[in-house]
């Protein structure tokens, strides 16, 4: 989207929804946009009971590969398309989880596509102060500050095929509507691999999942690539989707601060439960007053 105007935020006309089968319980289930009401970002299920729940650092948990708000889970796509499009809305789902989509965001995209509206508020851009890392265990994340435009360094570090790769992008709208339909990976062993496909081609998985919608690998490589990943004979698709991981970490942040990042983010190995860690760590009143943050607008 060319016209797409990051000075302001943006959000839906009026209600869209998109249908798919949930993640964790199979089922058939409706994820709805409504326009923001409230300050930030609201969750909640369908269910005539909920109340939903604030997008707040204090709020999420780490659930099973995924970061979860609430009752609901795999909030990070969402998440993800909200950051990149200065999208403000709230999302209401019939069932517990989000769907596992052929293409991960793509569904979302495509029903959004000219049901949204510039809203006349300016986004109000900030950065850090200076240069900050935050480690963990066995990765890092760093922010460096930024006057324009917001840089993604993340790399990935797997055994075998895999290995370490890295990737360097500018995140912007026209380039998310390609990185939005990187498939959810999966990495494990050979031999659970195979398994796996062998049972997804048989409809015997308790979830949905298959080489549709899972970007397969293991030591030996990628088993069912897509070719519009590759470039210069590498396929990128597995790293691209794991960046769509960790923009959910900055709406996180951008949630809470009210308003939206400048700056070049890098990372190695920063899962959900670093990310959780990591966004309440920056909104908090120590981070906040040493290094701290700088307003542009």
């Amino acid at each position: 989207p060319t016209d797409w105007d990051n000075r302001y935020t943006w959000t839906v006309r009026k209600a869209v929804s998109v249908q798919g089968l949930s993640t964790f319980e199979k089922r058939p289930v409706t994820v709805t946009f409504y326009p923001q009401k409230g300050r930030r970002p609201l969750f909640y299920l369908e269910d005539g009971k909920s109340r939903g729940r604030a997008l707040r650092p204090r709020n999420l948990e780490h659930g099973t590969n995924n970061i979860q708000l609430g009752p609901i889970q795999i909030i990070e796509h969402p998440l993800a398309l909200m950051l990149a499009l200065n999208l403000d809305v709230d999302i209401g789902i019939t069932g517990p989880s989000f769907p596992t989509f052929d293409e991960c965001n793509g569904p979302f995209l495509d029903a959004l596509n000219h049901h949204v509206r510039r809203t006349r508020r300016r986004v109000s851009h900030f950065t850090v102060k200076e240069p900050v890392a935050l480690k963990f265990d066995a990765g890092y994340c760093i922010l460096e500050p930024e006057v324009k435009g917001l840089w993604m360094d993340h790399q990935i570090d797997y055994p075998g095929f895999l290995g370490r790769q890295r990737v360097v992008v500018e995140i912007t709208p026209d380039f998310f509507f390609f990185l939005a339909r990187a498939r959810t990976p999966s990495f494990r062993s050979v031999q659970e691999t195979d398994e796996i496909i062998e049972r997804s081609r048989a409809g015997t998985l308790p979830f949905p999942l298959g080489e549709s919608n899972v970007l397969f690998a293991d030591v030996n490589g990628l088993r069912n690539p897509r070719p519009v990943f590759e470039y210069n004979d590498h396929n990128y698709e597995f790293i691209c989707h794991e960046l769509i991981d960790v923009m959910a970490f900055l709406k996180i942040v951008e949630s809470e601060l009210h308003g939206r990042f400048c700056g070049r983010l890098t990372t190695l190995r920063f899962g959900h439960e670093q990310q959780i860690v990591a966004a309440r760590e920056m909104v908090g009143e120590r981070f906040l007053a040493n290094p701290g943050i700088r307003w542009f607008d």
